[in-house]
């Protein structure tokens, strides 16, 4: 096969140098995954090739000839679309307005609504959004649903145009089925010709779908190799410099005293009320499919559901009575952390520096004998907290927009570690981290959870529920349908009951 995209000697450098003499090549009709940590430099890649960025030095070739990427507008016109992770969507507009937003038909008095409609359902339809409507404000959309519109609007180029697919982290906030049909329609695509590059963190997802995977460690490509010659070791090593260490977690603990009663939580999202506990020095983990209620049902709990019926309970360690939790800030007052599933619109604060990020949930803390904030008493904390989560940043007063995703997530951990959180909720709190960070992330979860604190965690990834866990509670079209204990569960148990009550339902529609 010949080359789609060739790249040689590709630089870049900020602060500090970022791309060193990057050389790629991308055959024609084949996927080609891209692996590494946060910050080894993929998101610099995929900018510069997607006309995003500039580069300092180098060349990049599309189809034999000179490929001019100066803006996003040159890069889709010479067939080269790109699905971030960091989506790049408009909240205001529809969905329908999102999806062609590069490319709207139009007519001679305005935009085709009709055909747009037609259009978008038809990418809608393929890429599995079957339950929300072209006119649907992008706003009221989940995560998922987003990042299936994003996928959507990549797919939208004709495929006689698009020369080059580039998908970076595609599959971060869906669920197993919905990977599934993402890696089909690649599978498909690549087969018609386009070539594709496939950014991810889930090593087994490259390996099964990729063709040829390149691994970038510091800024430079240290493997490059057949999918079939390699497994999830080998691109750790090469990413990493060094083999994975697998934690073997002691199944033989068990959970203190109940911290966190909900009872029959009710929502519109919820027809049947909620009521679950957690305990003391417990993980327990929340399954189901996306749109499933599990990111409402911690947003619930943490008091941001302004119609909602039942209680939130909270166990005082000290007296030993409940406190009632009705709000965002009676839950941050009594210890109660969220850290939610889109860290960029619900968790940064942008524009900020990583040190106002780390530190804003325990500010009073931070304050001196006139109230105000003592800068060398912030500085030290943070540093602190980089050293414990392993951060890589410039320092304190980098702004936070600057870091990875990886990173940016271990500085949310961070800011409720500074809190002293003792019950957590965690919406896909490893979306977007690379396996090493994931497992630091692991071991930071388990360390909490033997010190004494409760966690509620929801995840698209059964395996790592089933590692982490050690109840899953189940949740089907918004009902509470099933709860495992360690050692009862396996993943066709909790996906069956992941799909029960969207079963049932098509069922009772046929009859």
């Amino acid at each position: 096969m010949t080359d789609r995209l060739k790249i040689e000697g590709l630089s870049k450098r900020f602060a500090a140098p970022v791309l060193n003499q990057v050389g790629l090549q991308i055959a024609r009709g084949s996927v080609h995954g891209l692996v590494g940590e946060n910050g080894a430099g993929k998101s610099t890649l995929i900018n510069i090739v997607s006309g995003l960025l500039a580069a300092d030095a180098g060349e990049i070739s599309l189809n034999g000839k000179a490929y001019p990427r100066s803006s996003r507008r040159k890069a889709l016109d010479h067939g080269v679309a790109l699905a971030s992770q960091e989506l790049s969507l408009i909240e205001t507009l529809s969905v329908a307005e999102n999806i062609l937003l590069s490319d709207l038909p139009g007519q001679s008095l305005g935009i085709a609504r009709v055909q747009s409609r037609a259009r978008a359902r038809e990418l809608m339809d393929l890429v599995g959004l079957v339950e929300v409507s072209t006119d649907d404000r992008l706003s009221t959309l989940t995560l998922a649903q987003k990042q299936l519109v994003e996928l959507a609007k990549a797919l939208s180029m004709p495929e006689a145009n698009c020369q080059l697919l580039i998908l970076d982290e595609p599959t971060s906030a869906l669920t197993g089925p919905q990977a599934d049909r993402l890696h089909e329609i690649i599978r498909d695509r690549a087969d018609a010709g386009l070539s594709v590059l496939y950014v991810s963190h889930r090593l087994e997802d490259v390996l099964q779908v990729c063709d040829e995977v390149s691994v970038l460690r510091d800024g430079a490509i240290a493997l490059c190799a057949p999918c079939s010659a390699l497994t999830s070791n080998d691109l750790i090593k090469a990413m990493s410099g060094e083999a994975l260490m697998v934690h073997k977690d002691d199944n033989s603990k068990t959970p203190g005293e109940p911290c966190l009663r909900v009872a029959q939580l009710a929502t519109d999202i919820f027809p049947e009320p909620i009521s679950l506990c957690c305990h003391r020095g417990e993980i327990l983990g929340i399954a189901g499919l996306a749109g499933s209620g599990r990111s409402e049902l911690l947003h619930s709990i943490f008091g941001l559901s302004a119609e909602s019926k039942g209680s939130v309970l909270l166990m005082d360690a000290i007296d030993n009575h409940e406190i009632v939790i009705d709000s965002p800030s009676q839950a941050v007052k009594n210890g109660i952390a969220l850290i939610a599933e889109d860290r960029k619109s619900q968790g940064i604060f942008a524009d900020k520096s990583v040190s106002m990020n780390s530190t804003v949930a325990e500010l009073g803390k931070l304050r001196g004998a006139l109230s105000t904030i003592l800068p060398r008493r912030e500085r030290q904390v943070t540093e602190e907290l980089i050293d414990r989560l392993k951060v890589k940043c410039e320092g304190p007063l980098q702004s936070i927009d600057r870091l990875s995703g990886g990173n940016q997530q271990k500085v949310l951990i961070a800011r409720w570690l500074q809190a002293r959180a003792n019950v957590w909720l965690l919406d896909e709190p490893t979306r977007g981290v690379d396996v090493t960070s994931k497992l630091a992330i692991h071991e930071q979860l388990r360390k909490l959870r033997d010190d004494g604190a409760a966690l509620l965690m929801v995840s698209s990834e059964l395996e790592e529920l089933m590692a982490l866990c050690d109840r899953i509670l189940v949740l089907s079209n918004g009902k509470q349908v099933a709860e495992f204990q360690r050692g009862q569960w396996s993943k066709e148990m909790l996906l069956e009951a992941a799909f029960s009550e969207y079963t049932h339902r098509a069922v009772r529609a046929a009859c």
